[in-house]
């Protein structure tokens, strides 16, 4: 598995200074935090990733050996003379050079006091050597993970709201094949789902990898998600707002009643508690109307009259409060 590009994950340069780090860490951790992204599975795992990287870069330690021998370097028990004396042995006399692994990570790699009593060490050699030739000396390979795959999957926004299972067609070196993919309700444009072992075949008996899908849900013209928030553009006629009334707004449980107050504004939003998106064993959220104020089309002299009428009764001039 390829090392992860710490400094790309937060965004500076490999020559940035403690400072710089520590900067770009913050702004992304705030904006990323799980507090102010509820309910966002990639934001928390951005999270993770951006946290991960600045407890390397931000030790010195950690990231000398990082720069220089990448994550391997991070691995516990690594003995960066070591690993040199033993790369440089393969170099210069054809395959291991009869150095021991344990030279290089410890008492890990021969089996011995390993975390939680079971001594097990993993690694790939041809991570620490970069492969050994065919002849004297080489090695056969190790169980390898078989690659990710990537793919879209389209959904219409009422089965995004509600959940749904879709069929899914996957096209891969093995061939192709179908799949039953669970979408979960509430999931949002651009949001991902993970298929563990649905990807490329491992290499020599290694685990098959995991099937990555970026969901594509199709816009709608008056309602959006939000967490597990359901918005909605909710139409008012002039006097529904100026006078107050109670107008039907569909739900993902079926129409309901919702009182508009005397005097609402457009803009103005109101709440439907319980209303919105049904997560797995989440309390449901809220639904929010957000009122526009429609007119009739225009071309009618009455309506311009009784418009009048509406424009005579406002004691000031509406944009009197208006400047930059």
């Amino acid at each position: 598995m390829a090392d992860r590009d710490f400094y790309k994950i937060l965004g500076v340069s490999r020559d940035a200074s403690p400072a710089e780090i520590k900067k770009a860490y913050r702004r992304l951790a705030k904006e990323l935090h799980p507090d102010l992204n509820p309910d966002d599975e990639e934001a928390e795992e951005r999270f993770k990733e951006v946290s991960s990287a600045y407890s390397v870069l931000s030790d010195e330690e950690k990231r000398k050996l990082y720069d220089q021998f990448g994550e391997m370097g991070l691995r516990e028990g690594f003995d960066p003379e070591a690993y040199q004396a033993a790369t440089q042995g393969v170099g210069g006399f054809g395959g291991f050079g009869g150095f021991d692994l344990g030279d290089i990570f410890g008492a890990a790699a021969r089996g011995q006091a390993g975390r939680g009593g079971g001594g097990q060490f993993e690694f790939n050699l041809e991570d620490l050597l970069g492969g050994a030739g065919a002849g004297r000396g080489a090695y056969v390979r190790a169980p390898q993970r078989g690659a990710d795959l990537k793919s879209e999957i389209a959904v219409d926004f009422r089965d995004a709201v509600l959940g749904c299972t879709k069929e899914l067609s996957v096209r891969s070196a093995e061939g192709e094949r179908t799949l039953k993919v669970r979408i979960p309700a509430g999931v949002r444009n651009g949001g991902k789902i993970r298929l563990r072992g649905q990807g490329g075949l491992g290499v020599q008996g290694g685990p098959a990898g995991d099937l990555l899908l970026e969901v594509k849900v199709q816009k709608h013209p008056y309602f959006s998600i939000r967490g597990k928030q359901l918005h909605v553009k909710l139409p008012v006629t002039p006097l529904e707002a100026y006078a107050g009334a109670k107008v039907n707004v569909p739900t993902p449980e079926g129409g309901v009643q919702l009182s508009i107050p005397a005097g609402s504004q457009n803009g103005s939003k109101l709440r439907l508690r319980g209303k919105g998106i049904q997560r797995r064993g989440k309390p449901r959220g809220d639904l929010i109307a957000h009122l526009e104020i429609v007119l009739p089309e225009a071309g009618s002299k009455e309506v311009e009259e009784a418009l009048e009428t509406v424009q005579k009764a406002f004691e000031k001039d509406p944009r009197k409060d208006l400047e930059l």
